[in-house]
């Protein structure tokens, strides 16, 4: 017993060893398009930071990148992952949204000579307090060796509703839809390959992040991916999504979590709870409505975190409905 015991355990630390570079979680997932994958944790130095995925388009003429990871060492890992596929420039680096995890390794890719594309409302980030504060959070997980060469750039070319981009025959759009996520989520649609990356208007497999954009909003985004009717869905966080069916599932569960929690905080909001109160009941009554939601990684730490920044919300459209 003790034998079957050990090998369970070595089977374990297998199956959820964190990479040591981002290269070993490389797929290819359609022709010429690859992506990396971080794991479903919250930021440590054990992982070094690598929780979100990034992808690259290789084209005749160059490579298209969609998103930087959250420090420079692994946006160089990142380009050296490119770098062995194609010896092709890095034309463009498409940011998703300005979030820690997403645009911290853009540096290695500017050193690469990518023009870096992002929504206006990156700007509007990077002059806020905000962003030194989560710098200063990051730098106070991850340590000084992880996070060394880490700057916050600011883009390149903004993109406030739909950019086309034609390189290598190929067609690539980049659309902002809504305030979803944040205020400035960016998407890349595809359209000769049906393939559309969201960035992390869809969540796979954790509980989405609900307190940067609008969470009704968002809603409107989840619509306008089921209008492409993509084949194939390349998300923020999570595994890639293949087939219509199992896209409009996950959109599906991704609008359910908000609505859901959407629905816990507003009632207890009409209840007159406080917002620390509606915190600390968030959990509760979410598991009241959905058991399974317990599974999730991430559901008891980051479930409360946005119940807490949606009750504001639901107070700002509380009191404009009074109006």
């Amino acid at each position: 017993m003790s034998r079957l015991f050990s090998l369970l355990l070595l089977f374990l630390s297998i199956s959820f060893a964190i990479p040591k570079h981002v290269k070993e979680t490389l797929k290819e997932l359609s022709p010429g398009i690859y992506g990396v994958f971080g794991v479903y944790e919250q930021v440590s130095p054990k992982n070094r930071g690598f929780i979100s995925n990034a992808y690259f388009i290789i084209t005749r003429d160059g490579v298209i990148v969609f998103d930087a990871l959250s420090t420079y060492k692994l946006g160089k890992e990142l380009v050296e992952t490119i770098q062995t596929k194609t010896k092709k420039p890095i034309k463009y680096l498409i940011i998703s949204h300005y979030h820690t995890d997403h645009f911290y390794g853009a540096k290695a890719f500017k050193e690469k000579g990518a023009i870096i594309i992002a929504h206006p409302y990156a700007l509007e980030y990077l002059g806020s307090d905000e962003a030194q504060r989560m710098f200063n959070a990051r730098l106070g997980v991850l340590g000084k060796d992880l996070m060394k060469g880490t700057v916050q750039l600011a883009p390149d070319l903004l993109v406030d509703k739909s950019l086309v981009i034609l390189l290598g025959g190929e067609r690539f759009e980049i659309h902002h839809w809504c305030k979803a996520h944040t205020n400035g989520d960016l998407v890349l649609w595809i359209p000769s390959k049906k393939v559309l990356i969201s960035g992390d208007i869809v969540f796979g497999g954790r509980v989405p992040f609900l307190g940067s954009g609008n969470s009704k909003s968002w809603i409107e985004c989840l619509d306008k991916i089921l209008e492409l009717e993509p084949e194939v869905l390349l998300i923020g966080h999570g595994e890639p999504l293949f087939g219509k069916e199992n896209i409009k599932r996950q959109v599906a569960w991704t609008k359910k979590y908000i609505q859901d929690i959407r629905s816990v905080v507003r009632k207890l909001y009409e209840e007159g709870l406080s917002v620390e109160e509606v915190r600390a009941r968030a959990n509760e009554e979410m598991l009241k409505i959905d058991p399974a939601y317990s599974q999730l990684p991430v559901f008891f730490d980051v479930n409360p975190v946005n119940a807490y920044h949606l009750y504001f919300e639901i107070e700002r459209e509380v009191l404009f409905e009074s109006k």
